[in-house]
């Protein structure tokens, strides 16, 4: 019996921690994020978080677009600092494709390894097929996992307001394709349209929306390109 940890071994988590715990099926351990959504999503996910931090800033627009470094200072969080260093390490200003692709790296199995450690889920081992070793992970903090849902489905089916952490979820969601994965078949047509003005709306500062706004265009152009690539080796 998975029983849930104190709050305050929780704490306050990242955007990315709560876009994998909400998409994480309680049944099942999976999170249903198609493999060429991985790195662009959860590098849109760090990056809004750098931004939010005073890190990280979009200067320019359109083309010359690029992410600079305004705060080489380390965040406090050691799974958005590891993501940071990526960037850091680039040495120059870079575009909002190559940052969420720069970003993302391993940016599921990190995440799940920083919930792992606060306690919100556990990983268990299981064979694909009954053959291949595979890692699911079990939903322990099923409370947050559903005060988080009930928050999104506020916002994309009741009117709701979205706040600093339904937002930027709702924006990679959006991003991604992915709004069908947290409402009932009935309600996607009108979740996906939400969603997309949701991401856009007045809960963020004028540079974090500008950064959310660069962010979902480089996953969806990642992710296009990719199934691109994809379809003409197969």
């Amino acid at each position: 019996m998975l029983s849930p940890p104190d709050a305050d071994s929780v704490g306050t988590m990242t955007t990315a921690e709560n876009f994998l715990l909400v998409l994480t099926d309680s049944d099942t351990g999976k999170a249903p994020i198609g493999q060429m959504a991985v790195e662009p999503v959860f590098g849109g996910a760090f990056l809004f978080d750098l931004v939010a931090a005073g890190r990280l800033e979009l200067q320019g627009t359109g083309r010359k677009a690029r992410l600079v470094v305004t705060d080489p200072t380390p965040v406090p969080d050691p799974l958005l600092q590891a993501a940071f260093e990526r960037v850091l390490s680039a040495r120059r200003p870079l575009t909002p494709q190559s940052a969420v692709s720069r970003l993302g790296k391993k940016g599921r199995e990190r995440t799940y390894d920083a919930l792992a450690a606060a306690g919100a889920v556990r990983p268990r081992p299981e064979k694909a097929l009954g053959l291949f070793p595979v890692t699911r992970h079990d939903v322990v903090d099923v409370a947050r996992r559903e005060a988080l849902l009930a928050g999104i489905r506020a916002s994309l089916l009741n009117g709701q307001p979205a706040d600093e952490t339904t937002g930027p979820i709702i924006g990679l969601l959006s991003a991604a394709d992915l709004t069908k994965a947290v409402v009932d078949k009935p309600d996607r047509s009108l979740a996906k349209a939400r969603a997309k003005v949701i991401s856009e709306g007045d809960w963020a500062s004028a540079s974090v929306r500008k950064a959310i706004q660069a962010a979902q265009s480089a996953i969806t152009t990642t992710i296009v390109a990719a199934t691109i690539v994809t379809s003409s080796s197969s």
